[in-house]
């Protein structure tokens, strides 16, 4: 039972209400679809948890905590512009 959960199957279908997640998704091939979406749905939950960042806000971060956080950012674009068949 402890992989139970570690195989979830989640049906979404995306109507006319969001035009613009139907246009960006329908560029991409069938697979990379369930990824895009997985790397929106992370940003969301850190969106609702964290709250948005204001525009124009500075952070102030030693360099690790810099190279760090721009690593991390090179990454999740990395996911997000990835294409794969």
């Amino acid at each position: 039972m402890a992989g139970a959960e570690a195989r979830w199957r989640i049906v979404v279908h995306i109507g006319s209400g969001q035009p613009e997640l139907r246009a960006a998704l329908a560029q991409l091939p069938l697979r990379a679809r369930a990824e895009r979406l997985r790397m929106l749905a992370l940003v969301g939950l850190y969106n609702l948890r964290c709250g948005p960042a204001p525009a124009g806000a500075v952070v102030d971060l030693n360099s690790e905590q810099d190279a760090a956080v721009t690593e991390r950012r090179e990454r999740l674009l990395r996911g997000l512009l990835q294409e794969t068949d």
